[in-house]
Order: C-alpha cells, then sequence, then structure tokens
C-alpha cells in the first residue's frame, strides 16, 4: 500500500519552523583584514593602521543593511595573518598565511570556498571585503546557486568611471558584485581609533542611510577635476620608482613582468606598496589623476625594461 506521506523527513538547513526559506535570514560577511586596513589607511591618511576587530562585527551588520538586507547579520568571518589576543562575539577568525609567503593565494582560495559554500547552504547575502580580482569566479558561482554578493568599498566607488581608469583590477571585481556599498566616515573612525564605540545601527533609518559615505553606488557625485600633477611631482615619483625597482630581485621583476602583460593595471600588492612609500614622501594622500599617472609610471618601469630585452629585428643587407 502506498504511503500518503513521504517517510524522509525535510532538511532543517532549508527549511524554517514556518515554511520558509532558512537560507533566507541568512546574512555572512567575509573580511580580508589586510585589505580592509589598507583601505583605511588610504581614506584616514593614517600611514599605519591597526584594525580594531571589537566594532567590526557592528560595521558589517551596519552595511549589511545599507544594501538592503533586512535580515540581521549571522557572524563576520575574518581573514587575517595575525594571530587573535582577544575574542569577539560574532566574529569568527580564519588565520592566513602571510601575503609574502604565496602571494594571498591561500587568502583567495579560503574565501572563495566559504564564498561558494555559504551560497550552497542557502546563505541569501555575503557581504565582502576584498579587492582581489581572483575571487570572481567564486562570486560567480556563489551567485549562480543564488546567493546575493554585496562589496565593500570606500566613496571611490561612487565615481566608476574614474576608478575604472585608476584601478582596473578592483574596478572588474566591483562589477561581479550585485551590489555596491561604501564605508561611512563613523566606520573608518570605529575601525581605526581604540575605543571608539559604532553606533551606526542605532541610528534612525532615513538619518543612517543618507550619512556621509553610507550610500550605496548610485549615480556620481559631480566633483571638481583634480588637477593633473605638474613636472617636480613626476621627478619625485619617478625617483621612488626607480628605487623601488632598483631593490627588486631579478625574480620579482620577472614575475612583475608577467603579471602586467597578462593583465591592465598593477598587481594590488605591488600596488599598495608604492603607494604607501609615494604617499610618505609626499605627506598626503594621491588624488586620482596622481595615482593614474604613477601606475603608468610603474607599468612603463616594468614593461619597458622587459621591452628592452628583445632584439631589433633584423635586417638584411645585399
Amino acid at each position: 500500500m502506498k504511503t500518503k506521506y513521504p517517510l524522509h523527513k525535510r532538511s532543517a538547513l532549508r527549511r524554517g519552523a514556518n515554511g520558509a526559506d532558512a537560507g533566507a535570514a541568512t546574512v555572512v560577511a567575509l573580511v580580508d583584514e589586510r585589505f580592509l586596513a589598507w583601505l583605511a589607511a588610504q581614506v584616514t591618511g593614517n600611514e599605519r593602521v591597526t584594525l580594531q576587530r571589537a566594532p567590526l562585527s557592528a560595521v558589517m551588520a551596519h552595511l549589511a543593511r545599507l544594501a538592503g538586507a533586512e535580515a540581521p547579520l549571522l557572524r563576520t568571518v575574518l581573514y587575517s595573518d595575525t594571530a587573535p589576543t582577544e575574542l569577539f562575539d560574532d566574529l569568527v577568525l580564519r588565520q592566513v598565511p602571510r601575503h609574502a609567503t604565496d602571494g594571498g593565494l591561500s587568502l583567495v582560495r579560503a574565501m572563495g570556498q566559504e564564498l561558494v559554500q555559504l551560497a550552497r547552504h542557502g546563505a541569501a547575502w555575503l557581504l565582502v571585503a576584498s579587492d582581489d580580482e581572483r575571487l570572481i569566479p567564486y562570486i560567480d558561482e556563489a551567485q549562480a546557486h543564488g546567493a546575493r554578493v554585496v562589496l565593500v568599498a570606500d566613496d571611490a566607488v561612487h565615481d566608476f568611471a574614474r576608478l575604472a581608469a585608476d584601478d582596473p583590477s578592483w574596478a572588474r571585481l566591483l562589477m561581479q558584485a550585485d551590489r555596491r556599498v561604501a564605508m561611512p566616515v563613523a566606520a573608518w573612525n570605529a575601525l581605526t581609533t581604540p575605543g571608539t564605540p559604532y553606533g551606526g545601527l542605532r541610528t534612525s533609518g532615513t538619518e543612517a542611510e543618507e550619512g556621509e559615505g553610507a550610500a550605496t553606488f548610485g549615480p556620481a557625485v559631480p566633483r571638481e577635476p583634480a588637477a593633473e600633477p605638474d613636472e617636480a611631482w613626476r621627478a619625485q615619483v619617478a625617483r621612488i620608482i626607480e628605487s623601488w625597482w632598483a631593490e627588486a630581485s631579478e625574480d620579482e621583476r620577472l614575475d612583475l613582468a608577467d603579471a602586467m602583460r597578462d593583465q591592465r593595471g598593477v598587481p594590488p600588492e605591488t600596488d599598495r606598496r608604492i603607494l604607501m612609500q609615494v604617499r610618505r614622501e609626499l605627506g598626503r594622500n594621491l588624488s586620482f589623476p596622481e595615482k593614474r599617472l604613477m601606475r603608468e609610471m610603474v607599468r612603463a618601469t616594468v614593461l619597458g625594461e622587459a621591452a628592452d630585452t628583445v632584439p631589433p629585428a633584423s635586417v638584411e643587407v645585399d
């Protein structure tokens, strides 16, 4: 006799008690600590930034709400090469090797695989803080499983045309996301100043969402165009780049040349290192035209030397 009801039970992971899909209530943030600290240094102008972990979950929860997630943040997963000295609620630490060990490949694989795993288990919203375009195939797979991916950025995302010219690698990653959200100024203060509380979630709806830096990606706000760098600036930056290139080993030079032939722009790790050196020398942050020109000069230095090693075409003489 055929049974009226199926014998197997429905998975508790996929269905809630009220029959709703449990994944719809899942919001998880995945954060590359090294990237977020570097971005904080660019925004605040501080050369050395130690990211404060205590307010991180509150900041990510606020960003998720600004991006449109209705459910509360379940947890924040932090990828770091620094061992914890203190534990915080709703913050899970994933230790990865130092970037110098493998160029960040272990971090990309760990974050990417967790993105896909969360999506497969029904996570509806995934908030990602990273600028590594090697995450694109993982994000694409997570989206194929039904997850909505939101990338964390700074105010530069509001002028995407300029950002794409300035940092094409990061621009490609941002294009893959379903949504983008800019970090509010108050969040940067909380993440970079010890003991500073973050009250973003306690602010009333419209006031919080319309605060400075809090809006999600949208139409660019008109700004005064920055002045083009002068000859003195070019000479100073050229000296810094030449010094950096002279200190690079032969293997590093070959690896950089290969990487730059395969992609536009400058690899993120090299870009950050030179930006920090230039900013330290100038005593200020660089404008968009300055960053763009600096990267063109780096590429010219790396690829120009590689091109010089190619012998000229032979000329037949009768």
